[in-house]
C-alpha cells in the first residue's frame, strides 16, 4: 500500500506545481499579477522595471503552458495507472513511479527553459 501511497503523492505535487505554472501564466497574461516580490519568474533581468516584467512573462508564457499541461499529463497518468493496478490487484506498482518522474523531470526542464527565456527577455526589454 505504501507505493500506491508514493502515487498519490506524487500526482498531487504534480498538480500542485503544475497549477503554479499555469497561475503564472494566466495571471501575467491578463495583467493581474504586476512585479512583485513573492511569485513570478523572478531574476534580476525579469524584476528591474514594469516593462521587463511583462516582456519576460509575455515571451515566457508558451514554456509556462507547456510546463503545466505537461505535469497535468503525467499527473492523470499517475492517477489512471495507479487505479488500473488497483483495480488489476497489482500489489505492487512501483514501476508506475517512472511515470510521475519522467513528469517531474519534464516540469522541471520547462521551468528552466521558461526562466533563462523569460530572463533574455528581460534584459532585451530593458537594456540599462
Amino acid at each position: 500500500m505504501d507505493q500506491f501511497g508514493a502515487l498519490a503523492i506524487a500526482a498531487v505535487g504534480l498538480a500542485q506545481t503544475s497549477g503554479i505554472a499555469h497561475f503564472i501564466m494566466y495571471a501575467t497574461a491578463n495583467g493581474s499579477l504586476a512585479r512583485n516580490s513573492a511569485i513570478g519568474l523572478r531574476t534580476r533581468a525579469t524584476t528591474s522595471s514594469d516593462a521587463a516584467w511583462d516582456a519576460s512573462h509575455a515571451a515566457a508564457a508558451p514554456w509556462l503552458r507547456a510546463c503545466a499541461y505537461s505535469g497535468y499529463a503525467a499527473g492523470a497518468l499517475t492517477v489512471a495507472g495507479t487505479v488500473a493496478a488497483a483495480v488489476a490487484g497489482v500489489p505492487r506498482p512501483g514501476a508506475l513511479l517512472i511515470v510521475p518522474g519522467v513528469g517531474f523531470a519534464a516540469v522541471l526542464a520547462l521551468i528552466v527553459t521558461a526562466g533563462v527565456v523569460a530572463d533574455r527577455a528581460g534584459r532585451d526589454a530593458d537594456p540599462g
